[in-house]
């Protein structure tokens, strides 16, 4: 007979009591803010929920907010709570974006439980529509995402510094192998303790369940080979000549993956903007890496997903090259080996030979479903296009039920799946109308897939944070098993291994750093920007609410209010709008002339516009193919013919310097208010009617609010005699007569 948890605030036979389980709560209530690492299925939701129960329980006065990176894990996480809390309907809400403003406003005051994105708590502390100060409990899940720019870094930031009583869990699976990452994570999020679960841990091997893992090695067919061959002919070349440059130590493509090509191309770069005029070849250095990342990915594409993937990308990289096409496209379109490699790959398409892996993975669900056939099965691939000819493949074998499963962002011509679409799918699946799921990295973390029997790995990932998740699919609920497929002496090989190493450096990392000891300290985590002593109001346009920008500015004190800006990106005062860009963004719209209608529109709506370039000067004459003077003119000319400054700020830290300084000047040392008269649309009623009352003649901002607020509307401002409108502090006989006069005379065309 099980043994259940008891608490005034957790329903009745809800939820078994494990003791490790228990243990884990006690600590994350002893310890202070925690991270928990352990595998999928060993209930870290509950341990949540636990934690949460006994926060409440504490001080009813207090929140408890569960961060979850998708809207789906949200709802999800909102279900668990209102499954096993005692609270009533009300105070359970979720908060996402598709709320509207106000109302999460309206929510968020009257919850005791709020299941959110980052993305919405992010948007609604930086416009000052919600308080941390009275939550007890943040939970952070997916926690490894609490790196660099993301929404939990910023939340977290909030939560220490205004909250009465902070108090932090974080949730994982897998925080990732380098120590870097993982003390980033811990130092982002105030970690001070580690607790490490897995399941060959003493107390949780009587509830994991048993995983079987099997690798199924293919050959590639001799064509592949020689397609492959011409391929590293061509990689080789390129190399020996970033070697010659000094820019390569060896010509072993396999010491270059993506990442370090990536790396090379921007130590390229930089060297464009030093060394370019006593070193030319940079250039074409600068062309030929271009060319070697197209074709390294080519070189995986052919040896982990097979022809009729190549033959897309070669198709796509066909259709690009045009007038404008850039020199490194050209360049590889010209050469012999890759134009062999062309014919060879397309004579294969129109022979329907595809990859050994598709045929192992035929029989691989063949033989699942002849056994079990009400058994479920994720199959994960990593690219769209392979996805697509897996699901048209598969759909041939009727003890087959397959069908795609991807993430929301539009791919080439390949749509993607909203979250509706999301959820009706996994509900069909678990409802047994498709047995299989062909799932891009979207099914990885996150959504309430259903129990799953097998899990296929149709390629591997160098990311032992994606290995573990991908895993941690299946033996969830009974046995679970795990098939990857590699092919012999490609790159899925060398990723397997990369994974596994990964792996167990995390393992070992992680175990050290249970001793509080190694956790970055707490008073060294971040420096605050001192907060003005009066707050100053940014408008900032829709685009840049995300940006790094926006938070910083919250940071610093101001208050952001998000809006759609007809022209620029902030809007500092009445006179002063900004448009941020960086260097490539500046160039680009240079070239398609954007920036000189952009330029008129500020100059003609504000009186003191500005243009802030982000990034380094040398990358101007470097980045893009435009001659050194035609950009100097172009500066020339936005200066002398616009009269609109250019200033270059090094990143979006000082750019946000920037703005705050401007801001404070113009609004707090002019004490000048934010006018909405010019430059904007979408405003709301009340500002559509500040709009009215601020066009009339000697009438700002501060005054259009006075009179609206002592006559109520635009239509008692209207009826008013001059008499009335002298009662309006600061408003003298001068002012009234001028409006009275705009008000009352007959319309003259001129």
């Amino acid at each position: 007979m099980p043994e259940f948890i008891s608490h005034p605030l957790i329903k009745e036979n809800s939820i078994q009591s494990r003791l490790y389980q228990e243990v884990l709560v006690a600590r994350v209530l002893e310890k202070g803010n925690t991270l928990i690492v352990a595998p999928t299925a060993l209930g870290k939701t509950i341990i949540a929920i636990m934690a949460s129960a006994f926060v409440l329980e504490k001080n009813r006065q207090k929140k408890v907010l569960f961060l979850a990176p998708t809207k789906p894990l949200a709802v999800q996480h909102e279900k668990s709570f209102r499954k096993f809390l005692k609270l009533p309907e009300k105070e359970i809400t979720l908060l996402t974006g598709a709320v509207a403003p106000k109302e999460r406003a309206k929510a968020w005051e009257n919850s005791s439980i709020i299941a959110a994105t980052p993305q919405t708590i992010e948007n609604d502390l930086m416009a000052g529509r919600v308080s941390l100060q009275d939550v007890g409990l943040i939970i952070f899940d997916e926690a490894h995402r609490a790196v660099k720019d993301y929404g939990y870094v910023f939340i977290a930031q909030q939560y220490i510094k205004k909250a009465l009583s902070p108090h932090i869990l974080a949730l994982t699976a897998s925080p990732g192998s380098e120590e870097e990452k993982i003390q980033d994570v811990c130092k982002n999020l105030f970690i001070q303790n580690v607790e490490i679960k897995t399941s060959e841990s003493a107390d949780v091997k009587p509830y994991s369940q048993e995983i079987e893992f099997q690798w199924i090695r293919v050959e590639l067919p001799q064509v592949f080979q020689e397609i492959k061959q011409l391929l590293e002919i061509f990689m080789k070349e390129q190399l020996l000549f970033m070697k010659k440059l000094g820019y390569a130590r060896t010509i072993n493509s396999k010491y270059f993956g993506k990442k370090q090509l990536l790396e090379l191309q921007a130590i390229i770069r930089r060297d464009i903007g030093l060394k370019a005029k006593e070193h030319p070849q940079v250039y074409v250095a600068a062309s030929r890496i271009a060319a070697l990342l197209k074709i390294s990915h080519a070189h995986t594409l052919l040896e982990t997903q097979g022809i009729f993937s190549l033959e897309d990308y070669f198709h796509r990289m066909k259709e690009a090259s045009g007038k404008n096409t850039s020199k490194a496209l050209k360049f590889l379109l010209n050469d012999d080996g890759i134009q062999e490699a062309l014919l060879l790959s397309g004579k294969l398409k129109q022979q329907g030979i595809n990859h050994p892996k598709l045929l192992k993975l035929k029989e691989i669900l063949e033989k699942q479903f002849l056994e079990n056939p009400e058994s479920r099965v994720l199959v994960f691939n990593h690219y769209r296009d392979s996805i697509k000819y897996l699901e048209k493949y598969l759909k041939g074998f009727t003890s087959i039920r397959a069908t795609r499963f991807v993430g929301q962002a539009d791919k080439g011509n390949e749509k993607g799946m909203t979250q509706k679409e999301q959820i009706k799918l996994l509900e069909e699946f678990r409802e047994g109308k498709f047995n299989c799921l062909l799932c891009s990295s979207v099914a990885e973390e996150g959504l309430d897939i259903p129990s799953v029997d097998l899990v296929v790995l149709y390629e591997t990932v160098p990311s032992e944070i994606r290995s573990i998740q991908r895993r941690g699919r299946t033996g969830r609920f009974g046995k679970g098993k795990v098939i990857g497929l590699l092919a012999k002496g490609t790159r899925d090989e060398i990723f397997y291994y990369s994974s596994v190493a990964k792996e167990r450096r995390m393992q070992e990392t992680l175990h050290g750093m249970q001793n509080s000891s190694s956790l970055p300290k707490q008073s060294t985590l971040v420096k605050y920007i001192e907060k003005a002593k009066e707050q100053v109001l940014v408008y900032v346009d829709t685009r840049e609410q995300s940006s790094s920008v926006s938070k910083t500015l919250s940071e610093m004190g101001a208050l952001i209010k998000v809006k759609q800006l007809e022209v620029g990106d902030f809007v500092l005062s009445d006179d002063v709008v900004v448009e941020r860009k960086t260097v490539e963004d500046f160039l680009q719209s240079m070239v398609d002339g954007r920036l000189f209608t952009q330029l008129m529109k500020m100059s003609e709506n504000y009186a003191s516009p500005l243009v802030l370039v982000e990034g380094s000067r040398s990358d101007l004459f470097s980045l893009r193919d435009i001659h050194r003077n035609a950009i100097i003119g172009a500066l020339s000319s936005i200066a002398l013919n616009y009269k609109v400054p250019v200033l270059f700020t090094e990143d979006e830290n000082e750019t946000a310097e920037f703005l705050m300084v401007i801001a404070r000047r113009e609004q707090l040392a002019a004490e000048k208010d934010i006018r909405l008269r010019v430059g904007r649309k979408g405003l709301t009623l009340a500002e559509q009617q500040r709009f009215i009352a601020e066009s009339l003649p000697l009438v700002g901002p501060t005054l259009a609010k006075s009179l609206l607020k002592h006559f109520g509307s635009i239509k008692g401002i209207v009826d008013a005699d001059e008499k009335q409108l002298q009662e309006i502090e600061k408003l003298g006989p001068k002012k009234a007569k001028q409006i009275m006069k705009v008000l009352g005379e007959k319309y003259k065309e001129e």
